[in-house]
């Protein structure tokens, strides 16, 4: 009989003809393979609830064949309702399959030629199975900064008409082999936005692993080369991690494959996501004094705050004014030199608390486009008096400069929320 297979079938309506073949074929085939054990209940048989994992159950079977996860409580819902007189069965295309090789047949089409002796209801099931898919997978490559300051790449398909995504994590390792690890996850779309949220198995059970938010714009998702987004997860090591996230889409699965398992990582994609990485260590601090590594020096962080007026002096000539404040309440850092703004900023204690780095990208009318500022902390205590610094960037002519800076700190008053 000629197969007319159509491409990224997710899931299979069965005919409950054949789909009460199928359960009973795969039942006598476990009762087989456990030399004629017979559980009295279902939940054992199925495997789900309250049932013994280490006696015979059909969920241990089909992923000792599988190697992935299955849900027991999925199967027995169908066989229930089979039970209930539905004429139709609609089962997910992996259980079908995990069903099918179970009892030995390659596939579903296999099945129906060698156990379904009815005409009309071969007909009838080969009719259903031969129905025009509309809806098409959709492969990409995720790419996030991760593990052991890596790039990590992952193969993304997703299917079911936007519905369901499958992960696959590749860890490249010094030997050249790598590690997989795998993960699913139900997918939402809202307006302009991705939601994914994931989940992996653990001790045989499948639970809760991360969430993946994507911004796609006001078209079809599938029609961009590219969804950009963050993510939220537990990494290989267990600690709790967050950062920016890239999928890129691929024509088909094998050029996906093929493109995932490349050590190489494409500099459009690196250059985006290097460093871009939040972590948890895996602490639960007892004070405020054990949040992180930086908690110590809180208090020299508050001496920040305050109105700043820098004067560069460059080692090669030239010279250059910024002023700029820092809220008291908000911490949040402006520019008081008119016609420029701050692009960019941060600004940090190093050095055990006694050293203060300021970093900065401009844009608008100033001589400095962009810095990194290093003074001592100890004179974050000394008030309208000038003290020095040095400094190394870039000019507003792309000049690389560096040199010595004069600044002079004065309160900010504190203003009302009111």
């Amino acid at each position: 009989m000629e197969k007319a297979k159509n491409q990224d079938i997710n899931s299979i309506r069965y005919t409950s003809h054949c789909f009460e073949q199928l359960i009973k074929l795969v039942i006598q085939q476990f009762t087989l393979n456990h030399n004629q054990y017979s559980p009295k209940r279902v939940t054992q048989l199925y495997g789900f609830g309250n049932y013994d994992p280490n006696e015979p159950n059909l969920k241990s079977d089909f992923e000792k064949q599988s190697g992935d996860f299955v849900n027991g409580k999925y199967l027995y819902d169908k066989n229930r309702a089979l039970e209930s007189g539905k004429i139709q069965i609609k089962i997910n295309s992996y259980y079908s399959q995990l069903m099918v090789n179970y009892i030995g047949y390659q596939d579903f089409y296999d099945f129906i030629d060698n156990e379904i002796e009815d005409v009309e209801e071969k007909e009838k099931q080969l009719e259903w199975l031969n129905q025009k898919q509309n809806v098409e997978n959709s492969y990409y490559i995720s790419y996030h900064f991760g593990e052991n300051k890596q790039v990590i790449k992952g193969q993304v398909e997703i299917y079911n008409d936007w519905k369901n995504v499958k992960y696959k994590y590749i860890y490249h390792q010094n030997d050249g082999t790598y590690k997989e690890f795998h993960y699913q996850g139900q997918l939402t779309k809202r307006v302009d936005i991705i939601h994914i949220r994931t989940k992996t198995l653990m001790d045989n059970k499948l639970v809760d692993s991360g969430e993946d938010i994507l911004y796609a714009g006001h078209i079809e998702p599938n029609s961009s080369p590219f969804l950009i987004g963050t993510y939220n997860a537990f990494d290989i090591y267990n600690r709790v991690i967050a950062g920016k996230l890239i999928f890129e889409k691929f024509d088909s699965k094998d050029e996906m494959i093929e493109a995932s398992l490349k050590r190489e990582i494409p500099n459009y994609i690196i250059q985006e996501i290097r460093n871009q990485l939040i972590m948890n260590n895996g602490r639960v601090p007892n004070s405020s004094l054990e949040i992180s590594s930086k908690s110590p020096f809180a208090s020299t962080y508050e001496k920040l705050t305050g109105s700043y007026q820098i004067n560069f002096s460059y080692a090669e000539n030239g010279s250059a004014d910024l002023q700029f404040n820092i809220d008291p309440i908000t911490y949040k850092i402006s520019s008081a030199t008119e016609g420029c703004i701050f692009k960019k900023d941060d600004i940090d204690i190093i050095q055990n608390g006694s050293v203060v780095h300021f970093s900065f990208q401009l844009l608008g009318l100033s001589k400095v486009l962009s810095g990194e500022i290093f003074f001592k902390s100890f004179y974050l205590n000394q008030l309208d008096e000038p003290f020095e610094g040095v400094f190394s960037g870039m000019d507003h002519e792309g000049k690389l400069i560096n040199g010595k800076v004069s600044i002079v700190k004065n309160e900010m008053p504190t203003f009302s929320n009111k």
